[in-house]
């Protein structure tokens, strides 16, 4: 058997010599030990490691990877080179009005540039490694968490039977969550059970993964099934999840079980491009949904102290803090603010224009899509997606607004619009738009279908579809293919039009993305395929 090289499971130690250590050292700050995992403290504590375990030295790769997502999903962008953003999000091209075509800084592709840093002498550079690192690593410790409930010397007060159901519960649903996460994103990967540190080199396809998460929420229904709501399952659920990530909001056994039929609806939907979707395809989004999120269910977050001590974010790893006016390291998307529609009140509530000498163009002469107009309103100043005080809690799983827009899209597709359109209205007055109702207003389908596109964007902002949506309605795709994206809203130096001053222009963006990612040379290099794995790279 061949040794995890990256997420040694128990002991977090980076082993591999020449590893970039720093970023991906991701050690347990309680140093646990076999022995404490048979006390029932330490095996909660364990089980709040799924969250404590994605913090480094030098960072947190849970939102390393989080706002990777929305970055190649252009609801954001980043002209900073930190962890490879600003690479990973390069435009092939922009076409200007005049028909002018501007190539991107770099010059080629992101395919192209994507994998010449997938080494690791490319260090934090190589984008494909933290989502990668950080879900194997999880699952690692799912399955060691798993062991242990097996174990007789493991001793709980109060109705063992329901706390160990709840950690069992949590085990399976991390598992089936971050095989998601690598079923969605890479073209391969790996299932490995092994509580032991090894792996093996049988690569198998993201829709063998993708099977691999439903068999695991399938696990973790089953448990669900077998729990009720009482004091000592809500003892385990708060004392698993950090308490500024809203605990006492728990998260009851049945609202769970909708939790992973949404997680399976995302799944399905997100790893099928839209034009090759049938009505069978779009049936099963709709069955799947139908179990899910519900409006008043509560959502898995990611929050923050705000004195940034003894969290998860150290008052800057966090979205709202790095798109907040302390940290500049993160920037509203011009594309994401053309989507909202007229007299939508979640824009004036959350964004508001720079004045004209702060507005951001083609920052550091690295790309006119590094640019915009607006900034985030912070939630200090009544917005809701940036802080300057480390403030908020941001998804880091379905909600219930996602899983209604599906309902909306697969209605919309299988001929009720109107019913689609009434999903989608719920939403918007859930959310406080203000908007008139769209449903039952005769509107045809291509039109429907322009709102549920702007809605998903508005709506679900920074809840981690951006790029799922990107490549599923073929927005990725070249140009030429019939993808990228017209009339999209671009701040346009005056030395491209021959002015002084920057103009807001429609232009057309090819971006010309990867649809899934290669495995990581971190992976590669010390775990080669078996011949009878499948294409590893594109």
């Amino acid at each position: 058997m061949k040794r995890f090289s990256l997420y040694i499971l128990l002991f977090g130690a980076l082993a591999a010599a020449g590893c970039q250590k720093k970023i991906l050292q991701l050690n347990n700050p309680n140093n646990p030990t076999p022995s404490s995992l048979t006390s029932e403290a330490g095996i909660l504590d364990f089980g709040l490691g799924i969250y404590e375990k994605s913090n480094t030295s030098d960072g947190n790769i849970w939102v390393i990877m989080m706002t990777m997502h929305s970055i190649v999903g252009d609801e954001i962008w980043s002209p900073w080179g930190n962890w490879g953003w600003r690479w990973a999000e390069q435009c092939y091209t922009i076409t200007l009005p005049s028909g002018t075509v501007v190539q991107n800084p770099i010059g080629p592709t992101q395919k192209v540039q994507l994998q010449s840093t997938n080494t690791r002498q490319a260090g934090e550079l190589n984008v494909f490694m933290y989502e990668w690192e950080l879900a194997y690593y999880e699952i690692g410790q799912c399955n060691l968490l798993l062991q242990a409930l097996d174990n007789t010397a493991l001793k709980m007060s109060g109705d063992t039977a329901t706390k160990k159901g709840a950690l069992r519960a949590w085990a399976y649903w991390w598992k089936g969550y971050f095989y998601s996460r690598i079923g969605s994103m890479y073209l391969a990967g790996v299932i490995s059970d092994a509580t032991d540190g090894t792996t093996n080199g049988n690569y198998v396809s993201n829709t063998a993964i993708l099977d691999e998460a439903n068999k695991n929420f399938t696990s973790c229904l089953a448990v669900l099934g077998t729990l009720s709501n009482t004091p000592d399952y809500q003892t385990v659920m708060e004392a698993v999840i950090p308490d500024f990530c809203s605990n006492t909001n728990i998260i009851d056994p049945q609202m769970w079980a909708r939790h992973v039929y949404s997680m399976e609806a995302r799944n399905y939907l997100v790893n099928h491009k839209v034009k090759a979707m049938t009505s069978t395809d779009w049936t099963a989004v709709l069955t799947l949904a139908q179990q899910g999120l519900q409006t008043g269910d509560y959502a898995f977050e990611y929050g923050q102290r705000q004195d940034g001590t003894n969290d998860l974010s150290g008052g800057f790893y966090h979205p709202y803090d790095l798109i907040g006016d302390n940290a500049g390291f993160t920037f509203v998307s011009e594309r994401l603010i053309q989507d909202f529609r007229t007299g939508d009140q979640r824009f004036t509530k959350n964004f508001a224009q720079f004045a004209p000498a702060d507005v951001q163009v083609n920052v550091r002469n690295r790309g006119m899509q590094f640019g915009t107009r607006f900034y985030a309103v912070t939630i200090e100043n009544g917005g809701s997606f940036a802080t300057t005080n480390n403030l908020g809690e941001v998804p880091i799983s379905c909600t219930p607004e996602e899983n209604e827009l599906m309902l909306a899209e697969a209605k919309i597709y299988t001929g009720d619009i109107d019913g689609g359109l009434t999903y989608l209205d719920a939403v918007r007055t859930a959310e406080g738009a203000g908007l008139p109702a769209t449903a039952h207003t005769g509107m045809p389908l291509d039109t429907a279908i322009a709102q549920l596109h702007s809605e998903r964007r508005v709506g679900l902002f920074m809840r981690g579809v951006a790029f799922y949506d990107m490549r599923r309605w073929s927005i990725n795709e070249p140009v030429a293919n019939g993808g990228g994206r017209k009339n999209a809203m671009v701040v346009v130096p005056g030395t491209y039009l021959g002015t002084t001053s920057f103009q807001a222009l429609p232009c057309t963006m090819d971006y010309q993305y990867l649809d899934y990612w290669d495995v990581p040379a971190e992976e590669l290099d010390f775990n080669t395929p078996a011949s009878t794995s499948v294409p590893i790279r594109n």
